[in-house]
């Protein structure tokens, strides 16, 4: 059992307040300054996405990553390229624009085929499953007769 005391003051207990059991918990609000990432230029660079789509398409080849893991990913990937080419350090050059964009579409080919030998294989254990229940419902009927 975890107990978190908030805000006990010692002077209704008796107790002194030199005391007093510290606060573990201080029910003031604290001020936080607000960190604004649109405000902030971005530290990612667009030679890093090409890398990060590159590695995460070979996960997907080597049936290392979830494809859903792979589309968020992607999608997240497209968030980011979008905001370093608009508020980047430096303007993209056109290789590495290209390069970045070629990344992406290798990723997206990745996921597709990832989802398309899934239905592959869904499919090959349908078949599989429907083949043995045909077979015991000939094995009954030529029993029966």
């Amino acid at each position: 059992m975890t107990v978190i005391f908030t805000g006990y003051d010692g002077a209704t207990q008796g107790v002194s307040r030199a005391g007093m059991v510290p606060r573990l918990c201080d029910t003031r609000r604290i001020k936080v300054e607000n960190n604004d990432e649109l405000d902030e230029s971005t530290q990612t660079t667009a030679a890093g996405l090409t890398r990060l789509a590159s590695a995460i398409s070979e996960l997907l080849r080597e049936q290392a990553v979830d494809s859903r893991l792979g589309a968020k990913l992607l999608k997240r990937l497209e968030k980011e390229a979008k905001r370093v080419a608009e508020h980047g350090p430096a303007t993209l050059s056109v290789a590495e624009g290209a390069a970045l964009r070629s990344a992406m579409e290798q990723l997206q080919h990745a996921l597709h085929q990832r989802g398309a030998d899934l239905l592959v294989q869904a499919n090959a254990r349908l078949r599989a499953t429907e083949e043995a229940a045909g077979k015991r419902r000939k094995a009954k009927k030529e029993e029966s007769a």
